[in-house]
């Protein structure tokens, strides 16, 4: 993988954890009287698909399992459609999504590092 992936993916690591930062401790009705919190985390999701719009074609061959069309195409509605963003999906992808999806990059940056020696 190219060093500009690897640093790519690891922003996003990092933009993950800071959502799971904000989130923690929340139950879906707290994030829904959170305005604070609904915009910080809003914010963060568009950074990730922000991001993925930079991964090399090569990477996103290598690892189909990485949604990254879903990832920009969150990014593009809250961008362009904020108003109308389903709050109930933008939890659920808090929520779950995004834990899953910090597994999935943490394993490739794992094999990547395995595979330089």
């Amino acid at each position: 993988m190219e060093s500009k992936d690897r640093i790519i993916i690891q922003k996003i690591i990092n933009y993950i954890e800071d959502i799971e930062k904000y989130i923690e401790g929340l139950q879906p009705k707290d994030f829904l009287d959170d305005k604070k919190t609904i915009t910080a985390c809003a914010f963060t999701v568009s950074q990730i698909g922000e991001l993925v719009k930079f991964v090399t074609d090569k990477t996103i061959k290598k690892y189909p399992k990485i949604p990254w069309s879903s990832i920009k195409g969150m990014r593009n509605r809250i961008v362009h459609d904020y108003e109308n963003v389903d709050l109930s999906v933008l939890w659920s992808t808090v929520k779950e999504s995004l834990p899953q999806l910090k597994d999935d990059l943490k394993d490739i940056i794992l094999k990547d590092k395995e595979n330089l020696f």
